[in-house]
């Protein structure tokens, strides 16, 4: 039996999509689940073999209980607002129709389903289209809301962006919009260039959305206005498509753990078994024991957790109970080297880092320069049963290493704080901008060396996969000069104060050597990378032949114990390689957080303000923000690169936009206009390497590469921390 021509919508069920399309059908489980709908009916798609006269007979019969406009006459394709794909913004929509134009409307939206953007995705063959006709809501705000975050995939927010008036500039990508998130009745707004909403009528539109999503039993993708008298109505709702897996990232440990400090600022993806079993966790244990050598700190185990695979670093010594532990060991300590325990706290680290860096040049570098260059000797000739003890060797020299450029990196870091925090009182009011012009061009950036890594994790192969294109030499001299302007611009403006002239002028001093420091560590923290990522490559190679494994790479599949287990007994347990090597790939999409876990009240304070502190301005209308990193602004298109074999997709003038860089990126930022990155600090190679370009950079984004897509335009603004629409 045929349907009828035309069908009012809240006649209309989910079983009668076949006729009136997918759209249509949603529209009429809403009516009949409470939810507030402009009135209206739909073209079913029988009228669409009709002729002219027919259609509009059909129209005015539908139109009796209307009235005369305006109308909004939208698509309903048979495969429309699926569960598997949506298809939103592929056929036509037209608004404020008046009744004269409305069998018009109706042709544009039924030959948008032969339109070529159509088919490029693959509709249905033969392209049948229902057509919705609506009384027009004249909103004073509209919007979509997201009854889990898109980024996340977490089901217990809602996301709710919104715009003045219509709502087809935002749904059509032409603005992004006001953000807000709303979480268990809190509603936190994350950008708002229109002030479209506020927070009580965000609250609303996520509870009705939740109500929705609950009614239809799958998180929604949901189209609503608010009219001018204030009232919420609904205008298209359909399951979410592409959300990420509902994943927990509650640590397996107690206290908190973070992506952004210390070893997490090295490590772009998740970690592979070998790596975090072997090599991480040795230089870990270095690490820490040498905290408790230098500085009588203990810091509580784990040392990290893993959550789906991503690497979180604790942060539980800095709670108030580890430090009452810590305290009687740390005082004696005090006793014994007052200067070294200077180095924990701001306002005393200038006393600390030159001892600290004394005791790097004069024993830690040499003697881990010398431990690698005996080890490259050895690696091709040892016997492969004694490989696992050399990468113990150098995985523990690594730690050392590791210690210090925490130690100097960390100071490098503090003073740069003290710094920022100086401009903003004694500087900023005169002279307006950042402390950041007073710490660019030290060094003209050079070739990275062959043991350069993209990611501390050993899977990656040493060297950069970048074609070298440095900044010519005239670049890095207009840098130098305008930090000479800026030095001497500073000395003018306190030139009336001569103690706070020469306050200003150690500071300096102190912030200014540690930069080229920083980097001239963090280039030689990896020296052991080659001859390690060869040994266990030897040892890949000595399990393949014996049948252990079937490539020599799948070694880096493996933990350390069924590395030595195999490596004895000449087989492994049930492993398979294939399966973690496909977990590996499926967490690589997900976005994690920057903390896991529950951090306490003092600690959150300080992360939230830190941005604050070294110079980041709030922003309405940033798609992102994080620290500021490297000063100016710069628009151009996204390029989202994750990775080396990423590397030459960036074209010249774009904005890299990556999870993190190091010192095997570094060729990337001759070709960047900016560099935004989910991780890092101002001590972070990306914040030192793009002052040293003279390009603008914000870091520790958290999911700048997940809200950021390749061939958005932005602006990126190094001073202020914010990258907006451009």
């Amino acid at each position: 039996m045929t349907a009828a021509p035309a069908q009012r919508l809240r006649d209309i069920r989910l079983t009668d999509a076949a006729e009136v399309g997918g759209k249509a059908a949603q529209l009429g489980e809403l009516i009949v689940a409470g939810g507030r709908v402009p009135d209206g009916f739909v073209l079913t798609v029988a009228a669409g073999g009709m002729s002219a006269v027919e259609r509009n007979a059909v129209l005015d019969a539908g139109l009796a209980d209307l009235g005369n406009g305006p109308f909004a006459v939208r698509s309903s394709g048979i495969a429309e607002d699926g569960a598997e794909r949506s298809f939103a913004g592929m056929y036509e929509t037209v608004l404020d129709v008046t009744r004269d134009g409305l069998t018009e409307a109706v042709d544009r939206v039924l030959v948008s389903s032969q339109a070529a953007r159509a088919k490029a995705y693959g509709t249905d063959a033969n392209g049948e289209m229902a057509v919705i006709v609506q009384r027009m809501v004249v909103p004073a705000a509209a919007g979509v809301a997201l009854t889990a975050d898109p980024i996340n995939g977490d089901r217990d927010a809602c996301i709710v962006t919104a715009v003045r008036g219509v709502g087809e500039r935002l749904v059509s990508g032409g603005t992004a919009g006001d953000e807000w998130r709303v979480v268990s009745g809190v509603a936190t707004a994350r950008r708002q260039p229109d002030h479209a909403i506020d927070r009580d009528q965000a609250l609303h539109v996520a509870g009705e959305a939740r109500r929705i999503a609950a009614a239809a039993g799958v998180p929604q993708d949901i189209e609503w206005a608010i009219d001018a008298d204030g009232e919420l109505w609904i205008l298209q709702a359909r399951p979410m498509t592409a959300l990420p897996p509902d994943v927990s990232w509650e640590p397996r440990a107690a206290g908190a753990f973070t992506r952004q400090l210390r070893f997490g600022e090295w490590i772009s993806e998740p970690v592979t078994p070998l790596f975090e079993s072997w090599l991480l966790s040795a230089m870990e244990e270095r690490t820490h024991a040498n905290y408790l050598k230098e500085i009588g700190q203990r810091v509580p185990r784990p040392y990290h957790v893993i959550v789906n695979g991503w690497y979180f670093y604790t942060l539980n010594w800095a709670t108030p109970a580890a430090f009452g532990r810590n305290l009687p060991n740390m005082l004696w300590h005090l006793i014994r080297s007052p200067r070294k325990l200077a180095g924990i706290n701001p306002s005393t680290v200038r006393y600390s880092f030159p001892v600290a860096e004394r005791q790097w040049r004069a024993d830690v570098q040499p003697r881990y320069r010398a431990v690698v260059a005996e080890a490259e000797e050895r690696v091709g000739r040892l016997p492969v049963i004694e490989l696992p003890a050399l990468i113990d060797e150098l995985a523990d020299a690594a730690g050392e290493s590791f210690t210090w450029v925490t130690i100097l990196a960390g100071a490098a870091y503090k003073m740069e704080v003290n710094l920022a925090r100086f401009y903003h009182r004694h500087l900023r009011p005169s002279l307006g901008g950042s402390h950041l012009p007073l710490l660019s061009g030290f060094t003209a950036p050079t070739d990275p060396p062959e043991h350069a890594l993209a990611s501390l994790d050993w899977w990656h192969v040493p060297g950069p996969r970048a074609g070298v294109a440095t900044r010519p030499a005239a670049d890095h001299a207009a840098l130098v000069e305008a930090r000479h302007a800026a030095q001497q611009a500073a000395f003018n403006a306190l030139a009336s104060s001569p103690r706070r002239l020469r306050s200003f002028r150690q500071l300096l001093h102190d912030a200014q050597h540690l930069v080229p420091l920083r980097e001239e560590q963090v280039a030689e923290l990896t020296l052991a990378w080659p001859a390690m990522r060869r040994a266990v490559l030897r040892i890949g190679e000595a399990l393949t032949s014996q049948g252990v494994i079937a490539e020599a790479d799948d070694v880096f599949f493996l933990t350390r114990d069924e590395v030595l287990s195999a490596l004895r007994d000449g087989a492994l347990p049930p492993v398979d390689v294939e399966a973690r090597r496909s977990t590996r790939q499926q967490q690589a999409r997900l976005v994690p957080p920057a903390i896991v876990g529950r951090l306490n009240p003092l600690l959150r304070k300080l992360f939230d303000a830190m941005p604050g502190v070294l110079g980041a301005v709030a922003s309405d209308t940033a798609i992102v923000s994080g620290v500021p990193a490297s000063p100016g602004r710069a628009s151009g298109l996204v390029r989202v690169i994750r990775g080396p074999e990423q590397f030459d997709e960036l074209e010249p003038g774009e904005i890299l936009v990556a999870p993190l860089t190091a010192p095997a990126w570094t060729p990337l930022f001759a070709r960047a206009a900016a560099v935004v990155t989910d991780v890092g600090s101002p001590a972070a190679h990306a914040s030192i390497i793009a002052r040293e370009y003279g390009i603008p950079a914000v870091v520790g984004c958290d999911d700048a590469t997940a809200r950021l897509r390749t061939g958005m335009r932005v602006t990126v603004d190094g001073s202020a921390g914010n990258v907006e629409p451009a």
